[in-house]
This record gives C-alpha cells, structure tokens and sequence, in this order.
C-alpha cells in the first residue's frame, strides 16, 4: 500500500489478473461453491453424515486444484469415500478450562481417546510439564495405533496453535481419517472463573500463555469444524456438507 516502486506495480497487476480469474470463475458472490454443494447433497442423499462431509471436503479440494468443475465431476472425485470405511479423528482444540474433556465426554461411539494430560498423570504427576516432548510422542504414538483400528479416535489437548495441529493432522492423512476440529471458543473472564474451581486448575501464568499462543484454526483447516460456545454445544459448523458456508 502506498508504495510507487516496480515489485509493488508488479503485485499490482497479479492481484487484478487473480481478480479478473475469479470473476470468471464465478468465485466473487456471497456463495460461490452453493450450487455444486446442493447438487453433490442430492447426489450423496443416501450417505450418512460423515462419508457425506468426507465425499465433500474431498471435492472442495479438487475444485480448488481445478480437477472439479460441476456435480458430475465432485461425485466422481469423491468415489473412494462413499462407503465411509475410514477412521475419524476429531480434534479437540481450546485452552485448559474451555470445557473440551466435557465435549469429548458426550460423543457417542468413540474408539479410543487421547488425553496428553492422562499420559502425564500416568507418568506420576499430571501437572509436571517437564517431559512434554516424551509426552507428545507417546501420545502420537497412540493415536497413530487407534486410527489404524478406525472408528471414532479423540485426541483431547490444548491444539492452540497450527504448528501443534499438524503434528496430530499428519497423522490422519497417513491413516486417511476424517479430520473433525471441535473449536471451544470461551471467554478469558469465564476461563478464569472456571480454572479456580476445576479439579485439576492450571498456574494463572501457564492459562495466560495459552491464551497469548492461542490461534483458533481457519475453516478448511480441517475436513470440517464445529464451534463450540460457552454452553458446551455446537453453535456453528464449517465444512459441512448441509451447512451454510459456502
């Protein structure tokens, strides 16, 4: 902004040839993807919910590298997930008192569940931060394991960060799971109200750095997101094949 020089010309016109190609892409309206989302809706009528949101992250993915082009093409591109015959991971993310435990508590059917807090209290002392990294790699180590069984897999730590996310995400994509991140968006002052009077509170400086790390993921981060508010239920949801985020 501002500047006169030959690279800022240069980003200049790249940015209007993007623009240009969206427009003919018909990218530039308030729901660009709508159209092809209700048609592979139809198409998937009969899936249940996961393989139907798997069918279309997949062909969200191939439309985005221009592999997809219409309904015909995203229902091809997304063959292989029909059967739903995949694990799936769900993500929990949020820090220490955002009520994720509790979340992971009322999902049905789970397989397995991975809590790096119960790896440290397995270790002696929950609280002992000191052998976080032998800690993370047993705990992906175990996840790792639980996929490869498929069904529905937990994994139940802070995730405030991308960095820390892909090291889990990785995982699934070797394992080829459904990837589900649970976004706990909670206040700072109800954080604080809860840390005081959970079992297991955390240091008032650890809850501060967290706070201070804590970079919610971006839809599309992962196959699909649901936000979770205050109240333990989730208010909102990306990435799903019925939803409205096109």
């Amino acid at each position: 902004a501002g500047r006169a020089d030959g690279e800022a010309a240069d980003a200049r016109e790249q940015a209007e040839w993007s623009a240009l190609h969206a427009e003919d892409a018909g990218l530039l309206g308030e729901a660009p993807l709508a159209a092809l989302r209700t048609g592979l809706g139809e198409a998937l009528a009969e899936l249940g919910p996961d393989a139907a949101d798997r069918c279309w992250a997949e062909a969200r993915e191939a439309f985005a590298l221009g592999r997809v082009t219409g309904v015909e093409d995203a229902v091809a591109a997304a063959w292989r997930w029909r059967s739903g015959a995949f694990p799936h991971l769900v993500q929990l993310v949020g820090p220490s008192g955002s009520g994720k435990s509790v979340f992971a508590d009322g999902l049905p059917a789970t397989a397995a569940r991975i809590s790096l807090d119960a790896l440290r209290e397995e270790r002696g002392d929950r609280s002992d931060q000191r052998a976080n990294a032998d800690i993370l790699r047993a705990g992906l180590d175990r996840l790792d394991a639980a996929l490869a069984r498929g069904g529905t897999v937990v994994w139940d730590a802070t995730s405030l960060n991308r960095q820390q996310r892909s090291l889990v995400q990785g995982i699934a994509q070797r394992r080829d799971a459904l990837v589900t991140q649970v976004v706990l968006l909670v206040g700072e002052a109800e954080l604080v109200r809860r840390n005081t009077v959970r079992p297991h509170p955390v240091p008032s400086g650890v809850l501060a750095a967290q706070l201070r790390r804590f970079g919610p993921p971006y839809a599309g981060e992962a196959h699909r997101t649901w936000y979770v508010g205050e109240a333990g239920a989730v208010e909102d949801t990306a990435g799903t094949i019925g939803g409205e985020d096109a």
